[in-house]
């Protein structure tokens, strides 16, 4: 997922969206995955002991008949290493698309995380635009129509299209709308599907019953890799070091760990009264083996935000912090947060806040937290600005609004104020001409107008 490009040439003009005047492209360019980037950062720079695994992976891949397989096994066995590395060396024939669920990277484990790099993988494999007018609501008919496009596109050219989905178990919404619930139950002719992933937590109850993921003859159980467990020793042994080290280290370590992954150097500096120096060499260290990275969202040439290195890592950094510093930690990103929020969230807005705080707020089940995110007006309108849509917008009120109508006694007032600012937001894309190419999330070809200049949130008190 990448930022809008801004307007140039002749093909620009502007549109009047409600309280918004965005520049849009009339001849939107195809669209351009930049996921690889993604798998590169899970990938081990070599893989040892793997040979027949890989050719098994690629030998079902172009067998002339077959639809679902599922890799099986426990933590640290070497799925997403053996995954990765499939994936950036396809055999030839074989066009993958991947999406690797990450719980502990926010944004990045959950239905709507699978859609949103999925299309874009898609469309840049087919080499269109983004469908007009993408809303919340169409984004799954959408992915399940370019799904069938390419496998059809990949056919006609002689490959095979394979959608690959690493760790299902990671996936932070399958209690209600799972990702695996979206996968087809039924292929189009030339697509394979391969998951992986743990045998618990079980599959979904959304996925139907004669779903191919609940045939076990699908399933192929992956052994552990040797070369997994010595890293899994090494980042545990980095683990108890962090938090019996340095005080650094250990606000480092859990300010990641409470923010559910994906602050950036840059923001922990903030956070933290360091400079940001001072956080990569701390994190570049030894120590720095029990954190991986990842791109950011929305800006390609943006600093990479850090999380742990293994789910298992996370669950074991929140039991040996506990609650009560957990809500320490969490605290603090609440201050840095409120110190954007009072400056109506400029230009320069850490992608963070955008994304992973939401997620943060709601794993913390911080109710109030999320209604004042997504009642926010200027919130909303950088959002917009970021990413070209409202989806995300909506989508976050969706969530707040159906976790208030699930109490036994529903805030009337909250619920209507999620309906005004949700109609606000679909009056401003009815204005949008449907004729016109919308480059649609996130990868829109639009800018909104920024915020007045305000100071530096770093120089702002709380």
């Amino acid at each position: 997922m990448r930022t809008p490009m801004d307007i140039a040439g002749d093909n620009s003009g502007i549109v009047s969206t409600g309280d918004n005047a965005i520049n849009i492209q009339l001849t939107a360019p195809p669209v351009r995955s930049q996921y690889r980037h993604q798998v590169e950062r899970i990938a081990p720079l070599s893989l040892t002991d793997r040979s027949v695994e890989l050719a098994e992976l690629a030998a079902f891949c172009l067998a002339p008949t077959g639809g679902y397989a599922w890799w099986r096994a426990n933590a640290w066995a070497g799925k997403s290493a053996l995954m990765s590395t499939f994936v950036l060396n396809p055999p030839p024939g074989a066009a993958i698309v991947s999406f690797f669920v990450t719980a502990r990277l926010a944004a990045q484990d959950d239905r709507n995380a699978f859609i949103d790099n999925v299309l874009e993988q898609l469309l840049a494999l087919l080499g269109e635009t983004v469908p007009p007018l993408l809303t919340a609501s169409t984004r799954e008919a959408h992915l399940l129509a370019r799904l069938s496009d390419a496998a059809a596109s990949c056919q006609a050219r002689g490959q095979r299209l394979v959608l690959l989905v690493d760790g299902l178990d990671e996936d932070r919404g399958a209690h209600e709308h799972s990702i695996a619930a979206l996968l087809p139950a039924r292929l189009p002719s030339g697509l394979r599907v391969i998951v992986a992933g743990r045998p618990n937590p079980p599959i979904p109850e959304d996925v139907p019953s004669d779903h191919p993921l609940r045939d076990p003859a699908i399933v192929r159980t992956l052994a552990p890799s040797p070369m997994a467990q010595a890293i899994r020793r090494e980042m545990e042994r980095d683990l108890h070091r962090l938090l019996t080290g340095s005080a650094t280290g250990q606000d480092l370590l859990g300010l990641v760990t409470a923010s559910g992954g994906g602050l950036t150097a840059p923001d922990l500096a903030e956070i933290t009264g360091l400079l940001p120096w001072q956080v990569k060499d701390c994190i570049g260290t030894v120590t720095g083996r029990s954190f991986s990275f990842r791109d950011p969202y929305f800006t390609p040439e943006g600093p990479a935000a850090y999380l742990l290195g293994h789910e298992e890592l996370q669950v074991t950094a929140m039991e040996l912090l506990g609650p009560s510093r957990l809500a320490a930690y969490r605290s603090r990103i609440r201050a840095w947060a409120d110190r954007y929020r009072c400056l109506r969230w400029p230009a320069e807005t850490p992608e963070y806040l955008l994304r992973g705080y939401f997620r943060m707020l709601a794993a913390a089940q911080d109710t109030p937290g999320m209604l004042s995110c997504v009642t926010d007006i200027h919130r909303q309108d950088r959002l917009l600005a970021v990413s070209g849509a409202d989806a995300d917008a909506l989508t976050e009120i969706r969530t707040v609004r159906d976790l208030l109508a699930s109490t036994t006694a529903p805030d009337l007032v909250a619920l209507t104020k999620l309906a005004i600012h949700r109609d606000r937001l679909y009056d401003r894309n009815a204005n949008v001409p449907v004729e016109l190419p919308w480059p649609g999330p996130p990868w829109a070809t639009t800018t909104a107008p920024s915020p007045q200049p305000a100071p530096s949130p770093s120089s702002t008190t709380a």
